[in-house]
């Protein structure tokens, strides 16, 4: 027997219909091109995180992420248009001022504890004075690692023969490891994350962490292209707002954060845990840039003639995009 539709039931169809056809279509997301200088790097993980629970999607975002080795090429690609968003060293500042078509938007980190110097296991020395005349990786020449190496000289006053030298081996920790094993390089600095890694294959060991002789600097930043600003400023704000709800899902999400920056940065679980619990706290939650971060980066700037003076930082930044609190 065919079946009876009520006069209410089809009226509630209709009614359905019609609101579907004047609903207006979804929103496409806006694609992004996220650039990282070096995927090992702890910092730029909030990228990955926010991609894998869904943050930046929430935001109406879609994020191509692309990797480099070192920041010298991503800034390249900067010049050339490949890029949206830059995940950098805050000394790449400098590059501003030099005509790149981009500006700092927010920093991630302003603790020189991310950064460490890393030997291998056939090192005698301990300490930081047994880096005296040494010869330590960097990624490039000009990058914020070449700058670490730099300032260790000035903060310990050597000189001459004394000097540690850098020495450009990528930005690669796998090539780190090879130039230690081969005795290219004494020692090299990077992330923390490069030591744990060494101790875990039972290969090298953690100096020291910069901190020791650096207190603060604008270490890791989030750039943007003036072409993205210009054309899309709501993707910029939005996607500084869904990488602020990544640092906090990881604050409270350690269980869920480990793995995926295990894989990310190619460390081990162990390493990503040791990571996560020595530095966590140090991300920043809002974004800003803080004077005492800036200052040091524009003394850096003076201090190795990076830049011609007077410096105007205030031209290479900006915390318009900011989430307000």
């Amino acid at each position: 027997m065919a079946s009876v539709i009520s006069r209410r039931v089809a009226l509630a169809a209709l009614g359905g219909s019609l609101a579907l056809l004047g609903a207006p279509p979804a929103r496409a997301a806006d694609k992004l091109r996220v650039g990282k200088s070096v995927s090992e790097v702890y910092g730029y993980v909030p990228l990955d995180i926010g991609m894998d629970k869904g943050i930046f999607e929430k935001h109406g975002l879609e994020i191509e992420e692309i990797n480099f080795a070192g920041g010298t090429k991503m800034a390249q690609a900067v010049v050339a248009g490949a890029l949206d968003i830059s995940l950098s060293a805050g000394p790449e500042m400098a590059l501003i001022a030099k005509g790149a078509p981009e500006i700092a938007i927010a920093a991630i980190a302003d603790s020189p504890a991310f950064m460490g110097i890393s030997v291998g296991s056939q090192f005698a020395g301990s300490g930081i004075d047994s880096l005296k005349g040494k010869k330590i990786g960097v990624t490039t020449s000009g990058s914020l690692t070449d700058w670490l190496v730099a300032k260790l000289n000035q903060a310990k006053g050597w000189t001459g023969d004394d000097r540690a030298v850098a020495v450009a081996v990528g930005g690669s920790p796998t090539a780190a490891f090879a130039a230690l094993k081969i005795g290219q390089i004494d020692a090299d600095v990077g992330g923390t994350s490069t030591g744990y890694q060494l101790e875990a294959l039972q290969a090298g060991r953690l100096l020291i962490d910069c901190s020791e002789y650096v207190d603060t600097i604008e270490l890791f930043t989030i750039f943007a292209s003036n072409a993205v600003i210009g054309q899309n400023a709501g993707a910029v704000r939005r996607f500084l707002k869904a990488w602020f709800e990544s640092v906090d899902y990881m604050k409270s999400h350690k269980a869920e954060s480990v793995p995926i920056a295990a894989k990310v940065t190619g460390y081990t679980e162990g390493v990503a845990e040791r990571m996560y619990d020595t530095l966590m706290t140090k991300f920043s939650t809002d974004g800003k840039f803080r004077p005492q971060a800036i200052d040091a980066l524009r003394a850096s700037f003076a201090e190795f003639k990076t830049l011609p003076e007077p410096i105007d930082m205030s031209k290479l930044y900006t915390e318009q995009f900011l989430p307000q609190a």
